[in-house]
Parts: C-alpha cells; structure tokens; sequence
C-alpha cells in the first residue's frame, strides 16, 4: 500500500496508485481470511486448490504455485461479512476500486478524477482489517500516516489533502536523498543544501525549521509597516512587519504556498526589530 501512496504522492502516477492499492488490498483481505483458514481463499471450483488449502498438497499433483484464490471483489464480499458491522464500505462503494484495479492490469486506463476516491476507499476498507491482524497502523502506512488520515476523512478538503500530499512526498525525498549517508556526511550535506537559496522572490526571507525534514528552508515574503497607537500623538515609531508568502526547502524540495503555511504551523507575520511574531 505504500507503494500506492508513493505513486499518489508523485503528481504523476495515478495509475499505479489506483492499480497498487488495489492489489495490496486484495493481498491484506486475503492474508486476514487465510488468518481464519486457507480454505477461505482457495477457488471452490479448482479440487487442487483446496487440497493444498486443507493441507493435502501432497494429493493434489499440482505445485502450490500453480493453485488459484479468489478474486479481490470475492475477497472484499467474504470479508465484509465476517467484520460486518466494521466495514461499512457498500458495494457501489467499492465498485470504483474494482474498477480502477482491473482498468490499470488489464487496459492500462482509469479514471483520473477517482483516484483520491479509490485510495479513500481502500482506506476504510484496511484499518479495521489492520486491526484484525494486530498491525499497528504507523507501521503498515508510515511515512504517509498523515496522508492516510486526510485521504480517509470525508469531510477534508482538497487543499488539506494536497498540503499533506506535499509533505508525503518531501519527507520521502528526504529519506531517498540521506538515508544511509555517515552522520558527518549527512550534516554536512544538510548545512550545504540549507544554506541554498534555490527560489527567488519576495523582498526579504527568513531561514526556519522546514516542517517535513530536518533541514532549515527559506521563508519568504514582503515587509510593511505597522503602528502601535496613534503614532502622530505619541511619536510611536512604525515597526516592520515581515509577511510571509511562501517557504520552500532545499533539502527535501518542500514547496509551500500562501494559506499552506498556516496549515504547516509556520509563522504568519515577524516584527522584524523587536524579533518575534506578531500576535
């Protein structure tokens, strides 16, 4: 299923997010029904099949490589009954993934509008099985937890889920690009892409934590002027206020853009001379 959200985390690879995540849920529906008994996902129409399910390989003449089980629409019928009320995914529901999956192995075409949809929908379906199995969530779905959360609520909005897209897919470059480095070859590296300033724009910047690694990236934006009281009776000087626009990262390549800031917890406006954030 990572494999699934990678590809969805990519921009550009919605086909093989729909045709992963299809296939890694018929493989968790199939691994909780052959937790029950293998006979559960055994072709009833295939004798040899069940021979090597009931553990009678040895009788059936067939290698277990070649036997058959039944289909990821099977799989999610059987299981939905045996969790009921736990999934409360419907088959109209599920039809979209169906669909996709077997658009994506047997055409190589989906429909792109459905994909968020279909990973939304494996979602539901694989936590209360994850549950089943005793598979802690942050270890099936981790690094893309958040992703998942956001995938899974009904009531998140595009932008949230887009923000968290976003983080997915730094945090993943990050790994790809310092995973496995020395630890002084790690901090070097860092400090040197840290120091980058790769995109211009904006009359000052200001270098902060970036909030999907462990480098620092570049807050950047414009400046104004802001009075506390009546300047003209109190002779209360203006202060400079910074008002950030957008924040991008070296490190991991995180790109961040107006509202995606507040959503990152990152700061939303700096009085320059006294050095904090305006409240």
């Amino acid at each position: 299923m990572q494999t699934a959200l990678e590809a969805f985390s990519s921009d550009n690879s919605l086909d093989f997010a729909v045709h992963h995540a299809g296939v890694a849920l018929e493989h968790l529906l199939k691994a909780y029904l052959c937790s029950l008994h293998p006979a559960l996902v055994a072709d009833t129409s295939h004798f040899p099949s069940l021979l090597h399910a009931v553990g009678l390989g040895d009788r059936s003449g067939v290698l277990a490589s070649r036997t058959k089980t039944i289909g990821l629409k099977d799989a999610f019928g059987h299981v939905r009954k045996l969790l009921k009320p736990k999934i409360t995914v419907s088959d109209t529901t599920f039809e979209p993934v169906f669909a996709a999956r077997n658009g994506v192995a047997h055409a190589g075409i989906h429909d792109a509008e459905e994909a968020r949809k279909v990973l939304a929908t494996c979602i539901r379906i694989a936590a209360p099985v994850l549950v089943e199995l005793n598979i802690e969530p942050e270890d099936y779905w981790d690094p893309y937890l958040e992703l998942v959360d956001q995938l899974a609520n009904e009531h998140a909005t595009e932008r949230r889920v887009t923000f968290e897209t976003k983080i997915a897919r730094a945090r993943r470059a990050f790994h790809q690009r310092f995973d496995g480095l020395f630890p002084e070859d790690r901090a070097r590296a860092m400090a040197t892409f840290s120091a980058a300033s790769a995109i211009l724009g904006g009359d000052h910047v200001e270098q902060i934590d970036c909030p999907a690694c462990e480098g620092r990236g570049w807050l950047r934006g414009f400046t104004g002027l802001s009075w506390h009281g009546e300047a003209d009776m109190d002779n209360t000087p203006p202060l400079v206020v910074f008002y950030p626009d957008s924040f991008d990262c070296a490190v991991c390549g995180l790109e961040l853009q107006t509202d995606e800031l507040k959503l990152a917890g990152l700061p939303e406006g700096q009085y320059l001379d006294k050095g904090h954030w305006p409240s």
